[in-house]
């Protein structure tokens, strides 16, 4: 079994590889990335997540969605943790995939979810948008809501409904108490699900992070430093789990406690074991934000991935 410390080993720059397999290697031609075990992928049917086949049909072949015509969708925003609809807070919604400063561009629309938690809005058809929930103080950690910011959501080819994350005062509270940490003013928690090429939840893939000028996050030693984590798998309670150090059925990561050194992206790479040979399955870059959660899903790697992600 290995460890998260040696899958962010010292000395990997994000910038070298391997022609064949894609995983970076250190200057001494190591690789820096460890055989890992095979992959396996899920769906969430009711309360458990049920396997399904693993399809990596479309790696390194697939692009970015084109953007069509603008179609009416209802936006529903809906807590991480329990499920309920989230109202009576404000959202602003990146119909280009861009999160920006404010929203007085034309690409941002601006709306307060109602009573039910959604709202309506218009995207353009099959496209990629992002979005930001602003926090929001309210009577309990439950009915507070931490702010959020998320990437990469695909619109409806129709008019049609979507779902936004909210994350409450009490989850982002839990989160580091599971792990045995406490939370740190300032930093970013950067979170996701890593799916193949049919939309399966992948197990057994991990993560690594880059900061703007390609420094690995590297996973730190003490409770204030950053820590790579994976969850449980359980469809009815998924949490995290401090000892998981790969994904599980349901394909979700964190990275915790990660500095914000500024506005450029930061990148994130996802890798997994394809017929038996641990590559590069995903990457994509954003922004992240101080005291606040940025959600970047890890689809398949593409042809267009950002210019910053290494040769697959």
């Amino acid at each position: 079994m290995f460890t998260l410390a040696f899958l962010v080993a010292l000395g990997c720059d994000g910038g070298g590889g391997d022609e064949d397999s894609g995983v970076p290697t250190g200057d001494s031609g190591q690789v820096m990335v460890p055989d890992l075990p095979a992959s396996a992928a899920y769906r969430e049917e009711g309360e458990a997540f049920e396997p399904v086949s693993l399809d990596w049909g479309c790696l390194d072949t697939g692009v970015e969605p084109t953007p069509g015509e603008p179609v009416d969708v209802t936006f529903n925003l809906i807590d991480f943790q329990d499920d309920f609809p989230v109202d009576d807070v404000e959202v602003w919604l990146f119909s280009d995939n861009e999160i920006a400063n404010d929203c007085s561009g034309p690409m941002c629309q601006m709306f307060t979810t109602g009573t039910d938690g959604s709202a309506m809005v218009t995207l353009p058809a099959n496209g990629w948008y992002a979005y930001r929930v602003l926090p929001k103080d309210g009577p309990t950690r439950q009915q507070s809501v931490f702010g959020v910011f998320q990437y990469n959501e695909p619109a409806p080819a129709s008019a049609g409904p979507v779902e936004g994350n909210s994350v409450s005062g009490k989850t982002i509270d839990l989160i580091p108490a599971l792990l045995g940490i406490s939370r740190e003013e300032g930093t970013a928690t950067v979170s996701g699900r890593i799916t193949d090429c049919g939309g399966g939840f992948v197990e057994n893939a991990v993560i690594r992070l880059y900061d703007p000028d390609g420094n690995l996050v590297e996973q730190g030693d003490l409770g204030d430093e950053p820590s790579y984590h994976f969850f449980n798998g359980d469809a009815s309670n998924n949490l995290p789990d401090q000892a998981r150090e790969t994904s599980h059925r349901d394909g979700l990561y964190v990275v915790v406690q990660v500095p914000v050194i500024d506005d450029r992206p930061y990148r994130v790479e996802a890798y997994a074991n394809v017929d038996g040979e641990t590559r590069l399955v995903g990457c994509e870059s954003a922004r992240i934000f101080r005291d606040a959660v940025t959600i970047l899903n890890m689809t398949p790697l593409r042809t267009d991935a950002p210019a910053s992600c290494p040769a697959p």
